[in-house]
Parts: C-alpha cells; structure tokens; sequence
C-alpha cells in the first residue's frame, strides 16, 4: 500500500464512524489518503477528525466560498489509484447507479478513472428491497467492485445484512488488489538484518555497529513486490510498517540461525544481509566478570 493514492468517499451512515479506522489503516501502511464527503455524513463524523488522520484537507463541497477556492471533481478523479466509498448509503447507490450527480462525492465518482469499490451500509429492510439490489447490481456491472455488507445488529435494533463491512477487511481487500499483478506475489522471503550481539557475561557483549538499514530496505522492497517478509533481526531501531513484513526479534547468532532454519525450506527467496558477530566467548558467564578474567573467544 505504500505510496498508493486512496480516494475515501464517505456517505450519510452512521457506519461512517468505521471510516476514520479505515483512514487511519491506510495511512499507516503508507498510503496517501484523501477523503471527499457528502453533507450528510458530516452529521456522522466531522471533517476534522478525518482531516486530521488523512493529513489531507478533506472535500465536502464543489467550492469554499471564504477562501473562493474549487475543489476539483475532475483532478481528484485522476489522482486516485482507487476510490473506496465506504459507507455507501442507499441514496448514493441510487444516485450512482443512475448518473445522478447532485454533491462533490458524485461528480468525482463519474470522473474518476482508476477502480471504485462501494461498501453498502444501511437497514435490513433498505437493503433488501429490489430497488437497492438492482442498483448494487448495475454498479457492479459498471465494473465496480462491491464489498458486501454484513450480517449483524444494525442501528435501528434489528439483526440482519445492512452492516458496513469492517475496516480491517475492506484495507485486506484493497491490499489484494493492488498486489494482483506485482512480479513477487505468491513468493514467500527471509530476510536477515542487523548485528548480533554475543554475550560475555550478562552485561557485556560482542558485537557491531550495524544499523540494520540494508536489511530493513531490503525487506521492505520485496514486500512492495509482493512477496511476504519474513525478517530476523537482530537489535536495531528501525520500525517494520509493510503488513506484509513479519518482523521476528533475536540477538545471537545462534537465535538467528535457529529463527531462519525453522522456515528456510519453505521460502523461494533468501537475502542474508545480517552482520552477524565475528567472534563469541567460548563460555558465557552467568555473572559479571572480574576486569582481570581472561575471555577465550572462538570464531
């Protein structure tokens, strides 16, 4: 998801809520994020909230008459890798799958370019009824992509299909798609970063300045591939934020060699970028050394 553009529209639902949890996934695995809102759903929740987890001003209206700046339905169509309408009220559905365009989210939805998927949220008996489900299905034979709703207890107190599906799904399902076609998808990778630090005694050690950095850059660029990561590292600083990294912590080189053996065999790539330790003591000492002992060491 790094560096992807993500248009969030949000509609008058009070499963709008979930979208600042959706904002807030697609921000942290490195997406850029904008949202464009109708009215309504700033009944539900507020443009600050949004604004301020995005770090994107966010859209409601065609023109912002204080500042008399235009908020462009056609650039924002084109800047996006995929539009994401989440909630999708059964009014914006209607309105969508018949041309309607009487608010910003609408005109931006048939100027945009790149792939639409909407998340259907309303009451049980709104979502049934045959007008709803043939606009769903004229929206999906438009080419967009439908995130069903689920089954639960919806607002109104009653339990059946209405429910937004939740934003930790919706972020797999755009994942998914963006990983589709990368050349790595499928393939599983070990990566090995950092130093290794090889005990004395339980406060000295043997070890190296290595940041870790290579390794990290390495792992990160293989799961921007699409490959899973699976990374042993040793002690570093640096912070995993690809979903698609599996970060395992070690500190010996026998820790890091146990981590890697235990699922070498089934990887299709190895990168081994660690610096591990030249030298170990022969004997680890299970209390702090005199200055004067002498430490064998072996390689």
């Amino acid at each position: 998801m790094r560096g992807k553009k993500i248009l969030l529209g949000i509609t008058g639902s009070i499963a709008a809520y979930k979208s600042a949890v959706l904002v807030r996934l697609l921000v942290k695995a490195g997406a850029e994020v904008k949202v464009v809102m109708t009215p309504a759903a700033r009944d539900f929740v507020t443009p600050l909230t949004l604004s301020t987890l995005s770090k994107n001003p966010v859209f409601s209206e065609y023109a912002n008459l204080e500042t008399g700046e235009w908020s462009n339905h056609v650039e924002l169509g084109l800047w996006a890798d995929a539009f994401v309408i989440a909630p999708a009220s059964a009014n914006t559905i209607s309105k969508m799958a018949n041309g309607i365009c009487d608010n910003l989210l609408l005109a931006v939805y048939l100027s945009a370019k790149c792939k639409v998927f909407f998340a259907p949220a309303m009451d049980l008996d709104m979502h049934k009824h045959p007008s709803t489900q043939d606009n769903i299905s004229r929206l999906v034979s438009f080419g967009n992509q439908l995130i069903n709703a689920t089954s639960g207890e919806l607002a109104s107190g009653l339990h059946g299909d209405g429910r937004m599906e939740e934003p930790e799904l919706i972020y797999t399902i755009l994942e998914k798609y963006f990983n589709q076609d990368l050349p790595l998808s499928g393939k599983k990778a070990l990566v090995t970063a950092g130093p290794t630090y090889e005990a004395i005694d339980p406060v000295r050690f043997i070890g190296n300045r290595s940041s870790g950095k290579m390794g990290y850059a390495i792992a990160e660029e293989l799961a921007n591939q699409g490959a899973e990561v699976l990374l042993v590292s040793g002690p570093s600083n640096l912070t995993v934020v690809n979903s698609k990294i599996i970060r395992k912590d070690v500190e010996s080189a026998q820790e890091m060699l146990d981590a890697c053996m235990a699922d070498f065999a089934e990887k299709d790539i190895i990168v081994m970028s660690a610096a591990v330790a030249d030298y170990k003591p022969e004997n680890e000492a299970t209390e702090k050394l005199k200055k004067k002992i002498t430490i064998f060491l072996y390689r």
